[in-house]
Order: C-alpha cells, then sequence, then structure tokens
C-alpha cells in the first residue's frame, strides 16, 4: 500500500483526536468496528494461533493494542504488532498496515 493511502486511512481513524491517547484510542476502536475481520489466522513465536477480537481490557498507549487468541481450546492476549497474519483479507491487511505505520513499524 503507497503512502498516500495509509495517511488517508490513518486520518479517517484519528480525524478528530487532539492527542496520541485519542488517537491510539481511534485506531483501536476502527479496527474493532469493522477494520479487522475476525476470526483471522496469524504466527505467535512459530505457533499457527486464530486471532478472535481485540483485548481493550488488556489494550493502552504504552502497551498498544492486545488481542485476544485461541490456540487448540487455550484463549490468551497478545500484542496485535507482535502476530504475524497469515493471508489476511484486503480489509484487514489494509487496517494491519495502518496500525504498523502509525507504531512507526512501516
Amino acid at each position: 500500500m503507497d503512502k498516500e493511502r495509509l495517511r488517508d486511512l490513518l486520518w479517517e481513524a484519528t480525524a478528530d483526536c487532539h492527542d496520541d491517547d485519542e488517537e491510539f484510542w481511534g485506531i483501536f476502536y476502527t479496527l474493532a468496528e469493522g477494520g479487522l475481520n475476525f476470526p483471522l489466522k496469524a504466527r505467535a513465536l512459530g505457533d499457527l494461533v486464530e486471532v478472535v477480537d481485540l483485548d481493550g481490557a488488556s489494550s493502552g498507549l504504552r502497551r498498544g493494542i492486545a488481542t485476544l487468541v485461541r490456540k487448540g481450546d487455550r484463549e490468551y492476549s497478545l500484542a496485535l504488532a507482535d502476530l504475524e497474519f497469515v493471508e489476511p483479507d484486503p480489509v484487514s491487511a489494509e487496517w494491519l498496515e495502518v496500525y504498523r505505520y502509525w507504531l512507526g513499524l512501516r
């Protein structure tokens, strides 16, 4: 995705935000409310997991966005930025890239 598209999507999520904390939650809610299409397949420390939702209680500006992942019959929280997504749908792929861009990882 080109930088202009990244900036446009980032603006969409953060247009009414006044500081980093508001930007973080703007991105979080954009991802939670249609930016990501759950479940998503990802790798975490080499293991294939299923990302089933975002974990708002464990998320924050300092910690980043946390996800709720499932492996077998276990569910646990992992940082979104630490996951390697496996063939996400186009909408999810764009928003995952926007989040990484906002973090400065792209």
